[in-house]
């Protein structure tokens, strides 16, 4: 059936069958002539707007909306602009979505507007629902997020029962929260590195880059230009610029390890950087901005260098802002056992391998003094977990200067019931740890160990986890 066939068929419907259809749509209509006047109204758009249509034939849209009946229509927008136009009319306690579509005769002349009107109050009402639901999702989202901070916190936390350690690092975590200053002293090896990194994870610049410097390893012809860039053609050699350490760490953290063996001119830049925040590149004119917390370190003595004229007094006290001195390890022998422990699980993980260690080397461990402090310590169990082939380090494992080293007089281990003070320590801390956690799988993993392995000490240590995770659970 071509289109002159549909149109012919069409016309024979009779004046009663084409007002059933008219008023058989489900969606309202209302139809006015070139003018607005009303022509048209259904029973649809009876039954959505409340209006009735006898109080609307022959009427003009805009008598309509001056005599209040509506508030607004579509009618007046397409008269004027010929062009269809959509608006959004609340009738009723309901929104019609309303749109008016221009109809031309032969002439292009307006001869009539038609207009649909839909319900969307059930539409309108989902979306709030949908929207609702979207800020639930992203609340919820929130909650998880700073869960696993806190997650993140706890299993980053340094391991340490030293009272002197856990009031340093509840100070570190207020004082990482600001954008001051932090000297960290203390021997080599205690873990003045450790503390700085925690510190930058701790504080509002955790997302930002984390630049770490050694100045010890830095050649002294090199410190300016590594630190602070160059411009092209500032020196032989220097092809394009380049940008240096301290702009690589802007809006971040710059770690300055080994603060002592910054020779006296790098330290009055230094200096300069504390206090103008601003660098300058080798064979530049200009200045830089830049937004960067220093961390500085060192196992030197900066006040006896001061009085001897090997460090700026300036520079001293603009980073001795907050001060913090991590006591060696032979005067926190309590965290001995713990750092024991830990690095025996994690070079385990690393090697593939569980071991554990004798009562008569514990206690080796246990009397020596480490020069070397926690380095040493970590290194030692390293050597002895991947040199011993047993699964008890023994002590024909130690070297010789710790093997021959004295052993305490009071290392009797009486205690029948405790095999030994690493046995004694792990079983401690791991009750301690299931007592915050819902789960041994939770537990597993703020210890850093798998969870067959911390399961299989669990049973061997003797340890009642379902009456600590029951009270952890019923707590309120």
């Amino acid at each position: 059936m071509n289109d002159a066939e549909v149109r012919e068929h069409s016309f024979q419907l009779k004046e009663h069958e084409w007002e059933e259809i008219f008023n058989s749509c489900f969606d309202g209509i209302w139809v006015a002539d070139g003018e607005g006047k009303t022509i048209l109204v259904n029973e649809a758009y009876e039954r959505l707007s409340g209006v009735k249509a006898k109080n609307v034939l022959g009427r003009s849209a805009q008598e309509l909306i001056e005599a209040g009946v509506l508030s607004h229509s579509a009618i007046p927008g397409v008269i004027e602009t010929q062009k269809p136009v959509t608006i959004i009319n609340k009738m009723g306690g309901k929104q019609l979505l309303v749109t008016g579509v221009p109809v031309f005769d032969e002439n292009h002349k307006l001869s009539r507007v038609v207009c649909n009107v839909r319900d969307i109050t059930q539409l309108t009402e989902l979306q709030k629902e949908i929207e609702k639901k979207s800020e639930l999702i992203n609340h919820y989202e929130m909650e998880i997020k700073k869960l696993q901070e806190q997650l993140q916190t706890l299993d980053n936390a340094p391991v340490t029962r030293s009272q002197a350690m856990v009031h340093l690092f509840e100070t570190a975590k207020r004082v990482a929260s600001t954008h001051s200053t932090v000297l960290i002293l203390g021997e080599s090896g205690v873990g003045k590195e450790v503390l700085a990194n925690w510190i930058h994870r701790m504080s509002p610049r955790s997302s930002q880059p984390y630049i770490k410097v050694n100045c010890s390893v830095l050649p002294e012809n090199l410190i300016e230009s590594e630190l602070f860039g160059y411009e092209k053609g500032a020196f032989t050699g220097a092809q394009s610029s380049k940008a240096g350490l301290f702009e690589a760490a802007d809006k971040g953290t710059i770690f300055l390890d080994e603060i002592g063996e910054l020779p006296l001119n790098m330290q009055a830049k230094l200096l300069r950087v504390l206090q103008e925040k601003e660098i300058q590149r080798i064979g530049a004119r200009q200045t830089i901005h830049v937004d960067v917390r220093v961390i500085a370190a060192t196992n030197r003595s900066l006040e006896k260098m001061v009085a001897e004229g090997l460090f700026r007094e300036d520079l001293y006290y603009r980073l001795h802002v907050v001060p913090f001195t991590i006591p060696p390890l032979r005067e926190r022998k309590e965290d001995i056992p713990l750092l024991i422990s830990q690095f025996l699980n994690e070079f385990g993980r690393i090697y593939n391998r569980e071991v554990e260690m004798s009562p008569v080397v514990f206690d080796k461990f246990m009397n020596y003094h480490w020069p070397g402090n926690v380095r040493e310590l970590k290194n030692m169990i390293e050597r002895l977990v991947v040199i011993t082939t047993k699964k008890e380090i023994t002590l024909e494992d130690l070297p010789e200067f710790l093997r021959m080293s004295p052993a305490s007089p009071d290392s009797l281990w009486e205690t029948p019931s405790l095999t030994t003070a690493v046995k004694h320590y792990e079983k401690q801390l791991i009750i301690k740890t299931l007592e915050k956690c819902r789960s041994i799988r939770q537990a597993s993993q703020l210890l850093k160990v798998d969870h067959s392995t911390l399961v299989r000490k669990i049973r061997h240590l003797e340890i009642d986890y379902k009456s600590i995770l029951g009270k952890r659970f019923f707590r309120k």
